[in-house]
């Protein structure tokens, strides 16, 4: 059965047999090795028809490769004129030059150049890829010649699943899948047995008979060289002999001159280049953990990190929240005047005649000392606070048990007391309910009428539970002995009026008292240096987890560099069989941005759960969506920063050099 029956013929574009279709004049290609230059080739003239089998043979140093990447535009010459169909390959752009790579050429190698990660079927259909071909369209063209040369059978195998000859039957079906006019094949039985070189040879005549493509040979073989029509001797860079060298000058009417210009192919969309760059990282699983490693390393660190410095802003500001955030407070004590509750300085009617400034809502005056508690075997010793009943609403305080004090307690210099929730619990830690119980205070019996919620500390780190409440009237005529405040708590209406209402508080007390013995705080004032503080500390925290990150970028960066060191032969297949450099690029460019996407992810959901882990062992943390955003953006920029030197070190090497290397 002929192998290529099915297949058009490969000049069907130009179709004239014998028409003119490479032409070299005077074309030299020389080397420097420091000062020395090196001749790979010298003046060197010859002219190739569409449908030729020409065999370029010459011994190891005769400048045949040399030729044969620069007749396959891997190479341009240092000096004459090469025309491919009429076209100066010197005036192409390098996109001109992956078009004829892609549709013109098809290489078959010395050794193969198959990639040794990917299914036979997979390396037949890559140069497809760059062409634009659509999916099923490649397979079914992959299939059909992978059939038609025998082997069919070993589709899905990879090339250390095959034998020599069939891996090369494997690069002929590359070679072919575009429709290339011309097959460039390097040494193509060099590595196989005779048997198995006898078949390939044979392929190549019949693929020449039955599509008309045009055959170059290269080998140094003479009995390789006698299966060719014509038959082109090298030595050290030059032509020796030529046994199908025209002797009369080329016709007009013979070169093929096309009529359009070269077509010059879109580079691959995103999805194709994210499919190749997520083939190649499953390829080599291991490297792209170790890579994820980092990155996932360093996102985690800063979701993690700023939900801790979040959290512990919050439940700073939860505390100071606790006090009030719309509140002043008014103490005795001014300029060069030591604060201390028995200063005389401040007093009821000073706290009824802030009641009556605009933008005050409620007004909390307050006297305060220390005591010892007793009831029945327990002694406790703590603070001991004469109160109004507006104290509790300004101050924000809930009930646990019982009632607050109210007017009527003041009005009648009640002996009633309401509990802290830290004095309740050691005064009476066997009894849940204390209410009606009496507690000594100064040897005056006290009912405790009320127990407080618990509020825990202060943002000073006091025990705010540590109180006991009495009526500010019971306190000064029993307690005290005098008339005079510890401190007035003023509830302004709005935050906004605080500054204001604090203004005209200092005024008249300066008025009433003739001059400034007195000191007015602002809460506010130490919610926003708290908030200042935590936030600094909080992006303290994110940008030391940030290094890790940006270890992770150095991470990435230089395992693609050692990527694209060990992709060298890859690279330069790809581009051999028609992948521009901007198609390698992206390539790369979305390696590097899918480790980072898939590190980033993880990352993320990592740092989530440790942090949900450390707010079960009640470490303050708090979620929001900035802090995971955050990590994960600068993930992706890390991935396009640090994987752009790799990537454009892939796009930019050299074909002819990748491909020698083993």
């Amino acid at each position: 059965m002929n192998p290529f029956s099915s297949l058009e013929p490969a000049s069907a574009p130009h179709s004239v047999s014998g028409k003119l279709l490479l032409e070299l004049n005077q074309v030299c290609r020389y080397f420097y090795s420091g000062a020395n230059e090196v001749r790979a080739l010298h003046n060197v003239s010859m002219t190739i028809a569409r449908g030729e089998f020409v065999a370029i043979m010459g011994q190891s140093g005769s400048g045949k490769s040399t030729l044969m990447n620069i007749l396959g535009c891997l190479d341009k010459p240092s000096a004459g004129l090469y025309r491919v169909a009429g076209h100066d390959v010197s005036q192409l752009s390098v996109d001109q030059l992956s078009a004829l790579r892609l549709k013109t050429f098809g290489f078959v190698f010395q050794r193969y150049q198959l990639l040794a990660n990917q299914s036979a079927h997979n390396n037949v259909v890559m140069p497809a890829v760059y062409s634009g071909m659509a999916d099923d369209e490649r397979n079914q063209k992959a299939s059909a010649l992978l059939q038609q040369l025998g082997i069919e059978g070993r589709a899905h195998h990879k090339p250390s699943e095959l034998s020599g000859g069939q891996q090369q039957r494997v690069s002929i079906a590359r070679a072919l899948i575009n429709g290339a006019e011309i097959i460039l094949a390097d040494e193509p039985t060099g590595a196989l047995d005779s048997a198995s070189g006898e078949q390939v040879l044979s392929l190549l005549k019949q693929l020449h008979a039955d599509t008309g493509a045009t055959i170059i040979l290269i080998t140094h073989d003479a009995e390789v060289a006698s299966h060719a029509e014509r038959v082109i001797v090298m030595k050290d860079g030059e032509l020796c002999s030529d046994s199908g060298a025209r002797t009369e000058p080329i016709a007009a009417k013979e070169i093929g001159v096309t009529a359009t210009p070269l077509q010059v192919f879109p580079r691959i969309g995103l999805l194709t280049s994210a499919r190749l760059a997520f083939s190649a990282l499953r390829a080599n699983l291991f490297r792209t953990l170790l890579t994820l490693l980092g990155i996932i390393i360093g996102v985690a660190s800063v979701v993690t990190m700023m939900a801790i410095g979040d959290g512990g802003k919050q439940q700073v500001l939860d505390r100071i929240a606790a006090m009030g955030t719309n509140l002043l407070q008014v103490q005795t004590g001014g300029r060069n005047i030591r604060s201390s509750g028995e200063i005389a300085t401040l007093n009821m009617e000073d706290a009824r005649e802030i009641a009556l400034l605009p933008g005050v809502e409620a007004v909390a005056p307050e006297r305060e000392s220390r005591s010892t508690f007793r009831q029945g075997a327990f002694d406790y010793s703590g603070r001991v606070r004469g109160v109004t009943p507006e104290y509790f609403a300004v101050k924000d305080w809930q009930l646990s048990l019982g009632v607050f004090l109210d007017d009527s307690d003041v009005q009648t210099f009640a002996s009633v007391m309401v509990l802290g929730a830290t004095v309740a619990a050691e005064l009476f830690p066997d009894q849940p309910n204390p209410i009606g119980k009496q507690v000594l205070m100064k040897s005056t019996p006290y009912q405790v009428i009320g127990v407080l919620k618990a509020k825990g500390a202060s943002a000073g780190g006091r025990d705010m539970d540590d109180e006991v409440f009495v009526p500010m009237s019971t306190a000064q005529l029993k307690f005290f002995g005098s008339e005079y405040l510890s401190s007035i708590t003023i509830k302004v209406t709005q935050t906004g009026l605080l500054a204001s209402v604090e203004s005209a508080v200092t005024q008249l007390l300066k008025l009433r008292h003739g001059r400034e013995d007195f000191g007015v705080r602002n809460t506010a004032s130490l919610v926003e240096a708290v908030t200042e503080t935590q936030d600094t500390l909080t992006w303290l925290l994110g940008s030391v987890a940030a290094i890790s990150l940006l270890v992770g970028g150095i991470g990435v960066m230089n395992i693609m560099l050692v990527n694209v060191s060990e992709r060298r032969r890859e690279i330069g297949l790809r581009i051999a069989t028609g992948a521009k450099p901007s198609d390698i690029l992206r390539q790369f460019n979305i390696e590097a941005l899918l480790v980072c996407l898939l590190g980033g992810a993880i990352g993320v959901a990592l740092g989530l759960s440790v942090s949900l882990l450390l707010q079960s062992f009640n470490i303050a943390v708090m979620f929001s969506l900035f802090p995971p955003l955050l990590a994960f953006s600068t993930s992706l920029l890390v991935g396009w920063v640090f994987g752009y030197a790799p990537a454009h070190k892939a796009a930019s090497l050299n074909p002819i050099s990748a491909l020698a290397e083993e």
